[in-house]
Parts: C-alpha cells; sequence; structure tokens
C-alpha cells in the first residue's frame, strides 16, 4: 500500500517562530509564502513543513475553530499508489481514519488519520512528485582504526 514517505510537518501556532528557528537557529533554509505554511529545505527529505495548527483543523475539519483536535507535534505523510483504494482498510478501523480521500488546492490528493498515538498522518497521492530533486548520498564510512 505504502510507496514511500512523503514527507513530515511540524504543526505549530505560530508559523512564523518556527520559521526563525529552523533558519536562524539551525541555518535551514526554508521557503515561506504565508502565514499558515512554509516548506523547510532540508537534504534527505522530500518534503518537510511547517504547518499552522488552525490551517490543519480547517484542511482536515473544514473547520479552522476545530484547532484543538489537531495535537502540536509532527505528523508524517505516506505516498501511496492510490488514496481511494488504501483509504477504506483504514475506515474499516473504528476512530482512525480522520479526513476521507479529498482533493487538495494544492494539487495533492489525501487522506488523513490517527496513529495508535493520537498523531495526524497523510496518504497522499502525488505523482508529479514521485522523482527526488536531488540525490541522496551517505557519506562513505571510514574504515576501522
Amino acid at each position: 500500500m505504502v510507496r514511500h514517505l512523503a514527507g513530515i510537518a511540524e504543526i505549530v501556532d505560530d508559523v512564523d517562530a518556527a520559521v526563525r528557528f529552523y533558519r536562524d537557529v539551525l541555518g535551514l533554509p526554508v521557503k515561506q509564502d504565508s502565514t499558515e505554511y512554509a516548506v523547510v529545505e532540508m537534504p534527505g527529505v522530500l518534503h518537510f513543513g511547517i504547518w499552522l495548527r488552525s490551517h490543519a483543523a480547517r484542511t482536515v475539519f473544514n473547520d479552522a475553530a476545530a484547532a484543538a483536535r489537531i495535537p502540536l507535534g509532527f505528523t508524517v505523510g505516506f505516498e501511496v499508489e492510490s488514496v481511494d483504494a488504501a483509504t477504506p482498510t483504514l475506515a474499516r478501523t473504528d476512530g482512525v481514519l480522520a479526513q476521507a480521500g479529498q482533493n487538495e488546492p494544492w494539487g495533492q490528493r489525501t487522506a488523513r488519520f490517527w496513529s495508535p498515538s493520537g498523531t495526524l498522518c497523510e496518504l497522499s497521492e502525488t505523482p508529479w512528485a514521485r522523482q527526488l530533486a536531488q540525490p541522496v548520498q551517505a557519506a562513505p564510512q571510514r574504515a576501522a582504526e
């Protein structure tokens, strides 16, 4: 069912503060087009977002006022061949499916679910983003001295 880890996002109450942390403290490049979402550029990660909690609530529950239902912390996204084919498995488990398959304004098809620990997770169908933007390389292992 799962093709690969699609990405992670930190769900926060203050995107600007999170951007300052990742940019100014950790020295990572950050692209921020709005106060609701930003993207941290990090080698080896397909997508690392910073997501405003009220925007996550509007996306998942169609209600920004439901922000308290969205836990702060990290969300994990899993790329699947078909969100619609994968969602019934989640729907058969009581209370797991948070949001059935829907088309997002940014071009993905998503469904969201709760992990056993209560983390908001995502299934995504993003055919246009299934290629790495840059090669992933690990440093060569040093011989034992």
